[in-house]
């Protein structure tokens, strides 16, 4: 199916003939991939006479325009069509005694997740789902408020690319206008102290309304919010080296303090009424950022509490 969808990509009609003959397949064969491309969400144009073609232009994922937009070499690559979860990817692989840094991505991932186990839609071709594994010898403690030191690094590639006002909902969330446009996901794999972090990152580039029935709060993309069409190889590296950055400096025992400050100049809650849901109990009280550990600093009459992450939801007012 990719091998269909890079000669489409062009936005120009394409001949059921000429596909098979790029392919190596026969006409029936074309057809059965096409098909098989709008059964997972694609949309394919086809007219009598001229062929197949997508309503516009497509950009796959590629490790020379990766290399070229700048992650070193000394960060491995894999690339896919299609997988399950890029975590569950990265996760194997470490268990498999691979190398790292290693960034994982794909043009569709199948059973995607977010936090408390939601299920996060990543499109074909369309958005950007990737994980990226790092490994850290100091032991768990080192990485403490790596995930919001990660959403620290989304927000400045969105305005890089021109969104003027990101920002960041505790502890995940990447927002623009109140709406989500990226959900970051933080995995662990520990041995003694040896410490291997996966950051699963899921933006919302060119979202597809049909499919987005399910999701229970306000979401927003790049496309809707740019004036051109932004380059996910572009964005997909500029993300990559954020995080090589990030990872450097929690190695480097800078932690979350390093970033306290940044994060907060993003903080969407600061000074915000909030309820606070756990598995156990609500609290309610007024947001006053984070600490230097990255916990979310909870207001209650007139005492400030920290509460660290785990199963909490916070949701204004």
């Amino acid at each position: 199916m990719q091998a269909v969808l890079a000669l489409l990509s062009d936005n120009e009609f394409h001949s059921g003939e000429a596909l098979g003959a790029a392919l190596g397949v026969t006409r029936a064969a074309v057809w059965k991939k096409l098909k098989k491309l709008e059964s997972i969400g694609v949309t394919v144009h086809s007219v009598k006479g001229r062929g197949y073609r997508l309503p516009s232009p497509l950009e796959l994922l590629s490790e020379d325009a990766l290399r070229e937009n700048g992650v070193p070499d000394d960060v491995g690559i894999r690339l896919a069509f299609e997988t399950q979860s890029t975590n569950g990817d990265a996760k194997q692989y470490i268990a498999q005694g691979q190398s790292l840094p290693v960034l994982f991505s794909v043009e569709r991932q199948t059973h995607g997740k977010g936090r408390r186990g939601r299920q996060w839609e990543s499109g074909v071709a369309k958005n950007i789902t990737f994980s990226f594994a790092w490994r850290f010898d100091n032991g768990p403690s080192v990485i403490e408020g790596l995930s919001l030191a990660a959403g620290v690094a989304v927000a400045r590639v969105l305005k890089k690319i021109g969104i003027p006002n990101p920002g960041l909902k505790w502890p995940n969330d990447v927002q623009v206008d109140g709406q989500k446009i990226c959900g970051i996901l933080l995995e662990m794999v520990a041995d003694q102290d040896v410490c291997h972090v996966i950051i699963g990152i899921g933006l919302n580039v060119e979202m597809d309304s049909a499919f987005m029935t399910h999701i229970d709060q306000p979401w927003t993309d790049l496309v809707s919010r740019l004036k051109s069409r932004p380059s996910r190889n572009f964005i997909l590296a500029e993300l990559t080296k954020e995080l090589v950055a990030v990872c450097k400096l929690f190695e480097d025992g800078h932690g979350m303090k390093h970033f306290q400050h940044q994060w907060q100049a993003y903080d969407v809650l600061f000074n915000q009424a909030v309820t606070v849901s756990s598995v156990s109990q609500q609290r309610q009280g007024v947001a006053k950022g984070i600490d230097q550990k990255g916990a979310l600093l909870l207001e209650e009459s007139g005492e400030v509490v920290a509460l660290h992450g785990g199963e909490i939801s916070v949701r204004r007012g």
